[in-house]
This record gives structure tokens, sequence and C-alpha cells, in this order.
């Protein structure tokens, strides 16, 4: 009787009557299946191309870029800029700084996160400055009381993405004094 599925061939190797070749074999070719998906590939283009993406970006949020950062988030952020803002929106014609985090980050990393900044901060893995990568969460106490109240994603370049309250979507550095006084902590998504 020759093996027609899996089990006939576990049952035939297994029982020591031929050899545990077909078994390996169809191990190994199950293995790719089992690795990991979360890393994203960059689509690839040529080095002209990419240098022009970056340069059109860096000229849109007002800092040079490294040409290293991921063009999903940069293409997202910079469509966000300008946006005014608007309490509890979450939209192009008006967010809030919580509201943009989280269509951001449905967009770019199909991620869920909170409504509110301080219950973002609470979502986050706290991290120094120093270890500030594109994609992670800033946080600020603007409020002038001791919870989370804004939020915005870090760029690079010590730069960041957020909603001001009179300018809309932005980029800002964290070194401008205000937002060195204002920093509550850095997180990133879990």
């Amino acid at each position: 009787m020759k093996p027609t599925n899996i089990s006939d061939i576990l049952q035939v190797s297994l029982s020591g009557k031929k050899s545990l070749l077909p078994l390996i074999f169809l191990l190994m070719l199950s293995l790719p299946a089992c690795r990991s998906q979360r890393e994203t590939s960059r689509p690839t283009a040529s080095p002209t191309a990419d240098r022009a993406f970056y340069q059109e970006h860096s000229q849109k949020l007002g800092y040079q870029l490294n040409g290293t950062e991921d063009p999903i988030l940069i293409r997202e952020v910079s469509s966000w800029l300008g946006t005014p803002h608007r309490y509890a929106g979450n939209t192009r014609q008006g967010a809030d700084c919580s509201g943009f985090v989280i269509e951001v980050f449905r967009a770019v990393y199909q991620t869920s996160l909170p409504r509110s900044s301080s219950d973002m901060a609470s979502h986050t893995r706290n991290i120094s400055k120093a270890q500030l990568r594109e994609g992670d969460l800033v946080f600020f106490r603007t409020s002038g009381g001791r919870k989370v109240s804004h939020v915005g994603i870090y760029l690079s370049n010590n730069k960041f993405i957020h909603v001001s309250s009179t300018r809309g979507v932005m980029v800002s550095d964290l070194d401008e004094p205000y937002f060195v006084r204002t920093f509550a902590k850095a997180g990133r998504v879990r």
C-alpha cells in the first residue's frame, strides 16, 4: 500500500517500515510558513526615485530626512500636514492629537490605540529619549497637571509630528523649550 496523505506517511514512517525522509521533507517544506510576517518589506525603487521621495518629503516636513525612514509612515504623516485642530476629530477635515495618532497607526501599522493620550501613554512601554525611533510616541503634560494631555509621533532627527491647537498638524523639535518643559515620557507601542 502506497501512502497517499500526510497521516499515512507519518504512520508508515513511524512504524519503521519506511524511511523518515518523506516526513523530514514535509516538515522542511512547512518551516517557511512558520516564519514571522511582522516585518514589512520596503517597496523597491531606484536610488533616484528614493532620493526624490526623501527630498520632496524633507521639504514638506520642514527638516532633512535621513533617507532611511519608513516611506509608508512618511507619506502618511505628510498627507496630514496642515490639517486643522478639531477637538475629538480624527479626519483630515480636523483632528486632535490622539485622533491623528490613532488614524496614522491604523493606516501605517494596522494597529488600534486607545482614544485618549493618557490612555495611549499607559498602552506603551516606557523608553528613554535616546531610544526613540520612528513610530514611537512622545507624551506631554500640556494642561499643567500630572496627567498626560498631548501625544505626537516621533519621526527622526529629534523631530515629531503632532496636532497643535493653533497650527494644526505640524512637525516640532523635542528640544524646543516648550516641549522640554512639558515632556512626560516616550513610549513604544507594545
